[in-house]
């Protein structure tokens, strides 16, 4: 992975980072507002104290272990990356546009 390569990862798991609290908060708000979580899989965890731990705690472990990670999975690794980027990027929007 070539310098260059090494910091649009960079930048792209610190977006998924961004994107993934500003989700949390998002989240509680238009839950707060009558919406229902449209996750499936974290639909379950609204409510308890594994909703916060899973998106504050664990989503930012995985992303460090993806980091670390990066030269063993190679350059197909970035490809990988833009997709829960472009997703989440995607749900700000959403965010915006008919929830706030």
């Amino acid at each position: 992975m070539t310098r260059n390569q090494e910091r649009l990862l960079w930048l792209l798991l610190v977006g998924i980072a961004a994107f993934n609290k500003t989700d949390y908060f998002l989240t509680l708000d238009a839950l707060d507002k009558g919406y229902k979580e449209a996750n499936p899989i974290l639909s379950p965890l609204i409510g308890t104290y594994e909703f916060p731990l899973v998106k504050l705690v664990l989503v930012p472990l995985l992303l460090i272990l993806v980091w670390l990670m990066r030269n063993r999975i190679g350059d197909k690794l970035i490809r990988f990356v833009w997709l829960p980027f472009i997703g989440y990027f995607l749900l700000m929007v959403y965010f915006r546009i008919f929830i706030v």
